[in-house]
């Protein structure tokens, strides 16, 4: 049964979205938990967050679920700027080349004079297997010290870096000891790390990503394990950890970013033949298996741009839509840009569920639990 929301008068871009979303009575439980991530729950902030790197947002959607509201979201991408600042509310966009920022500046375009979180994504194709594994020598590298160095200068509460699990390995794993070292010395945090998987946490998406939380005072923390929050229990009660990806692809009707794309003939024969977990020659995207998880949503190269999966019912690629789905982005958080950029953002992007469950533990060492 599917029944519809209705839509205040005055409400705001985000609310008129939300207001057009089908509500249903018996949606899955993955889909009846974005449902329960509303926009409400950016309204009441705990504390601020400056996001570096940010690109389509989802570090920063997970983040502000949680309690933390982005100040300042930077990316050197315009397009991507704009998609999280039509999104969250309080966000002010900086589309500048981190190489050439201040925390000095960072702080005067949020107009705070102290944060509690930095968090940065900072390009994985320095380190990712799918791309030149020059590391920290790459000018993208550099990027990644930068990040650090920021910090150092803005002295927040706690810092999150997130990147590819290739990061690990690269340079015999050399690379990996010097990042740690050099995140540990140059900020004098305590330093913790680890490598967790999108799918541990019921997003129906084998997705791994490695994170470094740094903490500026000797506070507790531990990584999440699962899911928590608005749905979480009932994912884990009903046993669907591992969440089918098929559940992602429901109720698809009428969403935004939902432009179905147009093969030939060609194109869609050879996707028919393909079994679900099957990949094609000629493009290398695979098709979803519907009964579990499906592989990473990908980026692609810089030249070769997104890399959407192929729809396990239908002889074409997912949309951009059903790609956020896959990722956990809730329906009402919308993609700006050209279709290829959108897929960018996405292929890019944190879970915004994984990052909510990270937002959660550093909230919590910010506020420590008193002994009775």
């Amino acid at each position: 049964m599917v029944i519809a929301a209705k839509v205040s008068p005055g409400a705001s871009a985000t609310e008129q979205i939300v207001g057009q979303l089908p509500l249903s009575l018996d949606k899955n439980a993955y889909l009846r938990r974005l449902d329960a991530f509303t926009p409400k729950l950016l309204e009441t902030p705990k504390w601020t967050l400056i996001s570096l790197f940010c690109g389509g947002g989802g570090l920063d959607l997970g983040l502000g679920l949680a309690g933390f509201r982005t100040v300042v979201a930077n990316d050197l991408a315009p397009v991507f700027v704009e998609t999280v600042v039509a999104n969250l509310p309080h966000a002010h966009g900086y589309s500048e080349d981190a190489l050439s920022l201040t925390g000095a500046q960072l702080l005067k375009r949020g107009d705070i004079e102290s944060v509690d979180l930095v968090a940065a994504g900072p390009p994985c194709q320095a380190f990712s297997i799918l791309g030149r594994r020059g590391a920290l020598d790459d000018a993208r590298g550099k990027l990644t010290l930068k990040y650090f160095e920021l910090v150092a200068e803005l002295r927040p509460k706690a810092f999150v870096f997130e990147n590819v699990p290739g990061l690990l390995t690269v340079n015999g794993g050399e690379d990996w000891k010097r990042l740690l070292d050099f995140a540990h010395t140059s900020t004098g945090y305590k330093v913790v790390w680890a490598r967790l998987n999108a799918a541990s946490f019921g997003i129906p998406q084998y997705r791994e990503r490695v994170l470094i939380v740094g903490l500026r005072d000797e506070v507790p923390f531990e990584f999440p394990t699962g899911p928590t929050g608005p749905g979480g229990a009932e994912l884990v009660a009903e046993g669907h950890l591992a969440t089918p990806s098929a559940w992602a692809l429901e109720y698809m009707h009428g969403l935004p970013n939902h432009k179905i794309r147009e093969h030939g003939e060609r194109v869609r024969n050879r996707y028919a033949a393909l079994r679900p977990g099957d990949r094609d020659a000629i493009d290398h995207t695979d098709r979803i298996n519907p009964s579990i998880p499906s592989g990473t949503v990908l980026v692609g190269s810089s030249e070769g741009g997104g890399r959407p999966h192929i729809h396990p019912y239908q002889d074409r690629v997912i949309t951009v839509r059903e790609a956020a789905r896959l990722q956990s982005f809730p329906d009402w958080y919308t993609f700006h840009g050209t279709g290829t950029a959108q897929y960018r953002q996405i292929g890019n992007a944190v879970p915004p569920l994984l990052a909510y469950e990270i937002g959660r533990k550093i909230g919590e060492s910010f506020q420590p639990k008193v002994s009775s």
